[in-house]
């Protein structure tokens, strides 16, 4: 039988066989005291048992504060965890490795959920899939709210760095190759792999890249994060001096503040990642002008992507007529802001693609066209539509990523089986091999500047050459956030 204790830099630890793979969950990759850096773990003696998954970070989105969500034996402040799957079998030699960081809008979420069985066998793959801090434990600015220099900027950015550094140093111990590293994550995860491929404490961890819905624009400038993070001192009762008390007080205080910010909040989450001029760039302009880690680039959004905001209760993000023009014409030219509007028509639909391009798809987009000047790079469309939600941002993960139960088969439009199922392997055979070879397989053509073909995923496929072309030019390049203060 492979091999099931593996020794890592810190320790043992003892996975599980299941069929035609092995897996090890939970594995500590970092410690972090709160508001702290992560740092490696300390070593251990003996063997430790890697079968269950580890707690993930403490959360709520809405409602009243839930303490079994916050701490206990599924969550809490001790969340650094991630998981591996390593497939028996296929090529020889050290297989290729896939890192996935969840979504969860920055501020809920885990790798608990994502079985990578499928993935890692299919794809002969090694699969790691990553905890991070989140909400405002992760994404806060208290350090410029306060005065503290103490607390470093975007904690759970630095999380997800310091798991890529934990693969580096031991992934070739569960059989892969930490010389081809793939960063892979969907919403809240592609704009992180988005902000990765931007950050020079990032660079030479992973040697290829996967964004599903998301990139650079959907996070907070230096003003908006200390704008946000001043609220949280006031609803706390901090002041300069009060750095023992932000780390000593109860997590619940924290949450239920957090909440407190959300619901003063219109078009927008209370914690996020903010450009800082340390991990990441200083402002939106600077991310856009600067060229992003030379790797190759797959990337795409779904065609409805707002539909689910549209659906979910509060206003977590902009999609109705006011506010979108409201966004266009405080950050675009006024031409520009008209130009973008003439491409949409005054209906819903048009406002649905509209609210769709401004936060998911153009900005993804966008990217990968500046990213195409220089790097190989493909893009996606995901067209399958849910009878009721159409092709909702998320809906393409209850394909990738095969969910078992009633609730996902609701959520997917029906069963994991037939051309559905079909689909779902087509998405995680192009990831793979993407994984494997740096290119998605010989069938898809790479997105060029200028040409600029586009795989759109349905039911059945199809190659489009520059899809909703005047859309995309209206837009020019520019992505518009609204996570960005004007004065």
């Amino acid at each position: 039988m492979a091999e099931l204790v593996i020794r890592t830099q810190a320790g043992k630890v003892a996975g599980a066989a299941l069929p035609g793979l092995r897996r090890w969950l939970g594995i500590a990759y970092a410690r972090a005291e709160r508001f702290a850096a992560p740092r490696p773990v300390e070593p251990w003696a003996g063997e430790r048992p890697a079968t269950c998954f580890g707690r993930q970070c403490p959360q709520q989105m809405g409602g009243k504060v839930r303490r079994e969500t916050l701490d206990g034996a599924d969550y809490g402040e001790d969340c650094l965890y991630l998981n591996v799957w390593t497939p028996d079998g296929g090529a020889p030699g050290a297989k290729p490795v896939m890192v996935w960081i969840h979504g969860g809008a920055f501020m809920a979420g885990s790798a608990n959920p994502y079985d990578a069985s499928a993935l890692a066998r299919e794809g002969d793959i090694v699969v790691v899939t990553i905890n991070y801090r989140v909400g405002v434990l992760g994404f806060v600015n208290f350090a410029e709210a306060l005065g503290l220099p103490a607390i470093p900027s975007n904690l759970g950015l630095r999380d997800q760095i310091a798991a890529l550094e934990w693969v580096r140093d031991n992934i070739a111990a569960f059989g892969g190759d930490p010389e081809r590293v793939t960063i892979c994550g969907q919403s809240a995860g592609s704009l992180s792999v988005s902000l990765l491929m931007l950050s020079p404490a990032a660079r030479g961890l992973f040697h290829g890249a996967v964004a599903q819905s998301g990139a650079v624009s959907l996070i907070h400038d230096s003003a908006r994060a200390v704008q946000d993070a001043r609220r949280f001192v006031e609803l706390l009762g901090l002041d300069q001096g009060g750095l023992e008390k932000l780390r000593t007080m109860d997590i619940a205080e924290l949450i239920a503040a957090q909440g407190a910010v959300g619901k003063e909040i219109r078009n927008g989450i209370p914690a996020a990642p903010w450009y800082d001029g340390d991990v990441l760039p200083a402002s939106l302009a600077e991310a856009q002008a600067q060229v992003a880690a030379p790797v190759p680039l797959l990337a795409g959004a779904t065609r409805d992507e707002i539909r689910l905001f549209e659906l979910l209760p509060g206003d977590i993000l902009p999609s109705k007529w006011p506010e979108l023009e409201k966004l266009l014409f405080t950050q675009l030219s006024e031409a520009q802001a008209r130009a973008v509007l003439a491409a949409y028509p005054r209906d819903r639909k048009g406002r649905t693609a509209l609210a769709t391009d401004l936060t998911f798809l153009m900005p993804t987009r966008n990217f990968a066209q500046r990213h195409a000047r220089s790097q190989p790079t493909w893009f996606y469309r995901f067209d399958y539509a849910h009878p009721i939600a159409g092709a909702a941002h998320g809906l393409d993960l209850t394909l990738f990523w095969p969910f078992r139960g009633l609730k996902m088969a609701l959520a997917r439009g029906g069963p994991d089986s037939g051309r559905r199922a079909a689909l779902g392997r087509r998405m995680r055979g192009h990831v793979a091999h993407f994984v494997r070879h740096g290119h998605p397989g010989a069938d898809w053509p790479a997105y060029e500047p200028e040409k600029r073909t586009v795989r759109i995923y349905g039911l059945a496929d199809r190659l489009e050459d520059d899809p909703e072309a005047q859309r995309f030019a209206a837009w020019a390049g520019c992505d518009v956030s609204p996570g960005v203060v004007r004065g």
